[in-house]
């Protein structure tokens, strides 16, 4: 039980020194709440130890005062009276101030939040737009674009569809679904055979494992699908999404079926998707590439070349510069029909053309002649594009090559 304060209380029990010892430890310490007394509290029971002090105070300053002020002088009723009063306003104010109550706030912190386990962060992945390192040791220009992807809170059992939403990939989503890009591109025909050509609002085919989505034909089996797709009859029976019911394991013709684990063989790199149409001519004396390559934006690595990739993509805010990666002359510069947008390509007089895809501007025409380094666009969305990057190719001989193993590092 807390005691009351050293005015309510009996002369004999404030004089008490064991007492008072007690009294201080129990209002300076902690209550049964567990929480700090007011400063207002402890004050008070500090109030008489101060009129005490203040009276002892007194004597002395009006002791000082009689010696300053001479015995006669010191003497008159006036001094002495002012002097009391001083000292009484004094120990009225350490009252008031001991009176005034606060509220008691029990201020309780939030526990901390656990980390996450590596299993629960599956479901926000990376996107692999902007997760890279940056171009050329350069400052990061622009925060890494948040993923839109998201991974069913159920286990997947069956094929679900995903629509493609702004700076998504087809990386990206192999990554947020935990499968192979190919099995991605294998299961969506338009996006096997153009995997550059990703757009906002198209449905993907997603399946629950990594395999090919395949459609039963004509004199197929189960152990001719294992063979032909290098895997086995049993990953493909054990599947429930394939329902394949012993002892014969029938296949229908139209049947959809997922070859688990199968794989297809990897294409060789493609020509470019179609003829270039050349609508610039050459200048006179068109100046000749060195066959050493700068790189033709600052930006974010976004994706790399691959079988399913035939460039590579750096991301950045639309309008920053694109420059010629290399001397030579703009053969194309326009809108393209088949999905890059505003695009440029460069023939560089020695076997190689660059191109410089889904610009948001372009700065030179058909027929200009170009130096390396050159400005001669801005990076942009035009096109086929789920957002704001550039789109680069290097062409030798008319077969688009890893322009990696060309630019600096």
């Amino acid at each position: 039980m807390i005691e009351p304060p050293p005015w309510k209380r009996e002369p004999e029990q404030a004089g008490n020194r064991r007492g008072a010892r007690k009294r201080a430890a129990l209002w300076g310490g902690r209550g049964a709440t567990g929480i700090r007394a007011w400063p207002g509290e402890r004050l008070a029971e500090q109030a008489v130890v101060i009129w005490r002090r203040c009276r002892s105070l007194a004597s002395q300053v009006q002791l000082a005062f009689n010696r300053w002020l001479g015995a006669k002088e010191a003497s008159s009723p006036i001094n002495r009276y002012a002097l009391h009063l001083v000292v009484i306003l004094m120990a009225f104010g350490v009252v008031t101030v001991s009176r005034i109550k606060l509220p008691e706030i029990n201020v309780l912190l939030p526990a901390p939040t656990p980390a996450l386990e590596s299993e629960s962060q599956a479901s926000t992945p990376l996107s692999s737009r902007g997760s890279y390192r940056p171009i050329r040791n350069t400052t990061l220009l622009f925060q890494a674009p948040v993923p839109h992807t998201t991974i069913p809170e159920r286990e997947q059992t069956g094929v679900i569809t995903y629509t493609v939403r702004p700076n998504d990939t087809l990386w990206s989503i192999s990554q947020a679904f935990e499968l192979r890009v190919e099995t991605i591109a294998w299961a969506n025909p338009e996006v096997e055979q153009d995997p550059d050509l990703l757009s906002v609002g198209q449905v993907l085919n997603v399946l629950p494992v990594d395999g090919i989505y395949y459609t039963v034909k004509s004199g197929d089996t189960v152990e001719k699908l294992a063979k032909t797709y290098k895997t086995t009859a049993d990953k493909i029976i054990g599947l429930e999404f394939n329902q394949l019911s012993p002892p014969s394991y029938t296949l229908t013709i139209g049947q959809k079926l997922i070859v688990v684990d199968g794989t297809k063989p990897v294409p060789k790199p493609r020509a470019i998707y179609y003829p270039l149409q050349v609508v610039g001519t050459p200048p006179k004396g068109a100046p000749v590439g060195s066959g050493r390559f700068m790189w033709p934006v600052v930006g974010y690595w976004m994706r790399g070349f691959s079988s399913y990739h035939y460039g590579i993509d750096i991301a950045n805010a639309i309008g920053t510069p694109v420059y010629a990666a290399d001397d030579g002359y703009v053969m194309l510069a326009g809108q393209d029909t088949w999905g890059y947008g505003l695009q440029v390509i460069i023939d560089h007089g020695n076997g190689y053309k660059t191109r410089y895809a889904h610009l948001s501007k372009i700065l030179v025409k058909a027929g200009q002649a170009v130096k390396r380094g050159e400005k001669i666009g801005l990076v942009g969305s035009t096109g086929r594009s789920t957002g704001p990057h550039l789109h680069f190719e290097i062409i030798k001989g008319g077969v688009r090559v890893d322009p990696t193993g060309y630019l600096p590092r």
